[in-house]
């Protein structure tokens, strides 16, 4: 299931534009677009990736484009191609509050015909292991380690009623579909990486989970378990503070809360900090930005490039856009740009499932393995799988 596409920005026909939309749906944004008159493939990395961005919407802008757009996915390795669409048609609005959750379709059901993991229990948990060994030698504070569902279904999937699903089921996450060359991802992410208004810039980091429980008591018992635990507060404090660190120099004031607070999903608890900060400069780039927080080490690790270089050991494939960005940025610089998690690439009959969980020193790797499925749980739920 590959989701590479050619390093270039051309046109592209190789996508069905009639067919194939676009959303991206959160509390403050609802963008929807259709068709790919350009995909731009530029890695962000990229020295000349900011310079053909913008040569990109001037030429938008000469063909009477009045407002230029770019939506799409990010990978996870931002030295890998981009996806990023300009559109044949785009609207851009406020979200419009309305209860989706009446979308639920408890009719839509599929059945599994095969499925397997990547990698294989015992292979995930030896690579926690030596995570840990790493830990312990004070080589790394954090890495993410993650595995694969592959599934195979009897029939092929309706992609329409598999995303109202999703949206009715997660009504309070980051919604997103892209078109990607051999399917569409799509999902319910939990997690804002970044949204920039002007001067102002918004960030949503998660670090530190646990498993919802369907009793009430239970679940508030788990809840209050997850906020004093030294471990997850431990993971969760990383993160922060690579932020921190990461915007110190574009923000004027540092006003990120030193102490998290719990958000959910219907399947996860998870600690959270909402940071809001204004730029110095409000021209300062979208993808400046995202350069210098992603990954952050909720979905990477600490210190970052030791992290990396220990998931690309370990993991036996490449995230590809899994763990990436889903959003979109307008020519003004402003957009917002969602974590890829809680998702699935969907192609005919098949899809895979993407989780992963942070290991810090005191992890258990029996447990992490039974995160990573806990949060699978969010696609699993929408698909109807039986």
């Amino acid at each position: 299931m590959d989701m590479l596409v050619s390093n270039s920005s051309s046109s592209h026909s190789a996508l069905n534009a009639t067919s194939e939309s676009f959303l991206f749906y959160s509390d403050t944004s609802s963008v929807r677009s259709k068709g790919i008159k350009t995909l731009f493939t530029t890695p962000v990395n990229d020295n000349h990736f900011q310079n053909k961005l913008q040569e990109l919407f001037q030429r938008e802008r000469l063909a009477g484009n009045e407002s230029p757009i770019v939506v799409g996915a990010i990978p996870f390795d931002l030295g890998q191609p981009c996806h990023l669409i300009v559109p044949e048609w785009s609207s851009t609005q406020k979200t419009p509050t309305f209860d989706i959750t009446r979308f639920n379709d408890k009719s839509f059901v599929n059945y599994v015909k095969n499925y397997y993991y990547i990698p294989e229990y015992d292979y995930f948990i030896a690579g926690v292991k030596e995570v840990l060994s790493h830990c312990k030698g004070q080589d790394l504070d954090k890495v993410v380690l993650s595995r694969l569902l592959d599934i195979e279904f009897n029939t092929a999937l309706d992609i329409d009623r598999l995303m109202s699903n999703i949206m009715a089921q997660n009504p309070n996450a980051f919604h997103f579909r892209v078109p990607l060359k051999n399917g569409v991802l799509l999902g319910a992410s939990p997690e804002l990486l970044l949204r920039k208004e002007g001067a102002n810039i918004y960030s949503n980091p998660l670090a530190g989970s646990a498993n919802r429980s369907q009793d009430p008591k239970e679940d508030q018992a788990i809840a209050d378990a997850l906020s004093v635990s030294e471990k997850d507060l431990y993971e969760h404090r990383l993160v922060v503070d690579s932020i921190r660190s990461a915007l110190k120099g574009f923000v004027k004031n540092d006003r990120i809360p030193h102490v998290p607070s719990l958000i959910h999903t219907p399947t996860m608890w998870h600690l959270s900090t909402q940071i809001k900060e204004e730029l110095n400069d409000s021209n300062t780039c979208l993808f400046e930005l995202i350069k210098a927080l992603h990954p952050t080490p909720a979905m990477g690790g600490t210190p970052k490039d030791t992290a990396m270089s220990v998931i690309q050991a370990i993991e036996p494939y490449q995230r590809r856009f899994f763990s990436g960005l889903v959003g979109w940025c307008d020519d003004q610089g402003n957009g917002e740009w969602a974590v890829a998690i809680r998702c699935a690439h969907v192609s005919g009959t098949k899809a895979r499932l993407f989780a992963g969980a942070g290991i810090v020193s005191g992890s258990d790797p029996y447990k992490e393995w039974k995160e990573t499925g806990d949060k699978m749980r969010t696609m699993l739920n929408a698909f109807g799988v039986r």
